[in-house]
């Protein structure tokens, strides 16, 4: 099975939920099997409206609400402290693999 990881480190919350988006959407597309989106901000434990864990309770957010659910098995769904690992659901005829560009990261 394969598994991608996606690093969201440097991005703002909103190119960093829609980037996340669009990754899992091309990895189903694609026949990935997983799909490791990494949020970080492991000592964050409770939602934040500013600062650090931002981009982590925003995609808990989307994940827990169902955005995700076309394309994963949201009962295997593992929040762990510094990334989200999503079980996609099998596609039965996966495209030659193509990715998008990913856009700038705002923070270093």
């Amino acid at each position: 099975m394969r598994k991608l990881s996606v690093d969201l480190h440097g991005h703002d919350v909103l190119t960093a939920v829609d980037l996340a988006w669009q990754r899992v959407s091309e990895a189903y597309s694609n026949g990935y099997g997983t799909v490791e989106l990494l949020h970080g901000a492991g000592d964050v434990t409770e939602p934040v409206e500013a600062g650090r864990g931002r981009i982590k309770w925003a995609l808990r957010r989307a994940v827990e609400g169902g955005e995700l659910n076309s394309f994963i098995e949201p009962g295997k769904t593992w929040f762990k402290a510094g990334s989200i690992v999503l079980t996609l659901k099998n596609n039965p005829r996966p495209q030659r693999e193509q990715w998008g560009r990913e856009p700038p990261r705002a923070h270093r």
